[in-house]
């Protein structure tokens, strides 16, 4: 169970660490295999920071910010130090400014930041039914109405209908397609197991539609920077739900180099370091 700061400190949390502590810095950055660097490789470690990595799996079911944020908090450990600073890359970032709230840190960074809508859950459902099966559409019982109001119950549907399109094309892939064939553990095992993969990432998609509100007690007040630092033609709004101001940087690179790119590290430490003026 992770250990917070107190809420009732008005304190800088990096003020209460030891003189030896290093710096933490809470990290979202969805895990699994993409063309993009990961934040990992701002290698922030290297700079003297104590780097926590939250989705970590077994990753977060919930689809809700609140739950979804705590357990992914979770991970952290004892953070009752203080946190530093929150960074998130891409659809995490809607829940950065909650586990930024939850754990009263002093900065929070976005990486290319994007919202997740109803219109990008839809489109990924779809991408991932047609990796399976080339005809596939949405199914009849999926609308946005029920994607805001009961998450939980397009969750199980979610669920349940990528197991038995997956299960499907695996039982053709084995020559058991037949209405009449014994079923195959292991075509099953593996089905479930492929399911389980993409449900993780769904979870985490909806948990960040929820965060599409502001919060009731209003934007999050950062004692230090609110930054969103972007790849060369990433675009978006400039205001954000949740945060007050948000100052924002462009790095000349590419979105597969951008994380792992010398700017950008530099950038980022310029903001995160104590020592240097803040940007």
């Amino acid at each position: 169970m992770v250990h917070l700061p107190s809420p009732g400190t008005t304190e800088s949390p990096t003020a209460t660490a030891t003189p030896d502590a290093q710096p933490v810095v809470l990290v979202l950055d969805y895990p699994g295999h993409r063309p993009e660097a990961k934040l990992s490789e701002l290698r922030l470690e290297n700079a003297g920071f104590d780097v926590r990595y939250l989705l970590t799996r077994p990753l977060p079911r919930d689809v809700t910010t609140e739950t979804y944020s705590r357990h992914a908090l979770n991970a952290a450990g004892d953070v009752s130090s203080g946190v530093h600073a929150v960074l998130a890359y891409c659809m995490s970032a809607s829940l950065a400014r909650h586990i930024a709230a939850l754990a009263s840190a002093t900065h929070l960074l976005l990486f290319d930041a994007e919202r997740s809508t109803a219109e990008t859950i839809a489109g990924e459902v779809l991408t991932t039914l047609r990796s399976f099966d080339g005809d596939a559409e949405l199914p009849g019982w999926w609308n946005e109405d029920d994607l805001a109001r009961h998450p939980d119950a397009v969750m199980e549907r979610i669920d349940a209908h990528l197991f038995e399109v997956i299960h499907a094309a695996l039982a053709q892939d084995a020559g058991d397609e037949s209405p009449d064939a014994a079923e195959d553990p292991a075509v099953s095992q593996v089905a479930r197991s492929l399911t389980d993969t993409y449900v993780d990432w769904f979870a985490h998609l909806l948990a960040a539609y929820d965060a599409r509100s502001p919060a009731p007690s209003g934007p999050f007040p950062l004692s230090g920077a609110a930054v969103h630092i972007m790849s060369a033609g990433h675009t978006l709004s400039d205001d954000w739900p949740g945060i007050a101001s948000l100052a924002r940087h462009t790095v000349d690179t590419d979105r597969n180099g951008f994380a792992a790119a010398e700017e950008t590290q530099g950038l980022t430490l310029r903001i995160l370091r104590p020592i240097s003026p803040e940007i």
